[in-house]
């Protein structure tokens, strides 16, 4: 006995392609999560970088004025700045690549999960059809009329007494 299903394909099929889809997924996450980590570590090397170079102008500026030196910093302060700026926009096509894998990763979840559910309402639907059977069954090796039966009508309380039925 095959279960009604509302899907296209078989479920073992449904269940083999959802798992391979939530692995491809979790894949993809655990990629664009180590980008991300990986560029906020270049990130922190440009913050430092920046800090450092702060500590120049300070010193500097603590130091008389140089007029060389004091262009010299400047200029670097400036082109970190710009790697920072860009670095912070990198950072945020990142993120939003990883929370784009999450949703995939929590579709994917959604989908087993009704998988799942779905196997066992065709589980239980086959053990009540198949309950069923067994039931029509032995309605069916019932006598209903004719013969004369010995039959117990109180036969769990008190089964040596037959009664004519």
């Amino acid at each position: 006995m095959t279960a009604q299903t509302r899907f296209k394909y078989s479920l073992a099929a449904l269940e083999s392609l959802y798992t391979h889809r939530l692995e491809q997924a979790r894949l993809a996450l655990a990629q664009a999560q180590q980008r991300l980590d990986a560029h906020q570590d270049v990130l922190q090397g440009l913050r430092q970088a920046l800090t450092r170079h702060h500590a120049d102008w300070a010193s500097t500026a603590a130091g008389g004025f140089d007029p060389a030196r004091h262009e010299v910093v400047r200029a670097a302060l400036s082109v970190m700045q710009g790697r920072l700026d860009a670095a912070r926009g990198h950072e945020a096509a990142l993120i939003e690549a990883v929370q784009a894998c999450r949703e995939l990763v929590l579709r994917a979840h959604r989908r087993s999960d009704t998988l799942d559910r779905h196997k066992q309402d065709a589980a239980r639907d086959f053990q009540l059809e198949s309950a069923r059977s067994d039931q029509r069954q032995a309605d069916d090796a019932w006598p209903l009329r004719g013969g004369n039966h010995d039959l117990s009508l109180i036969h769990i309380s008190e089964p040596t007494r037959p009664e004519r039925i």
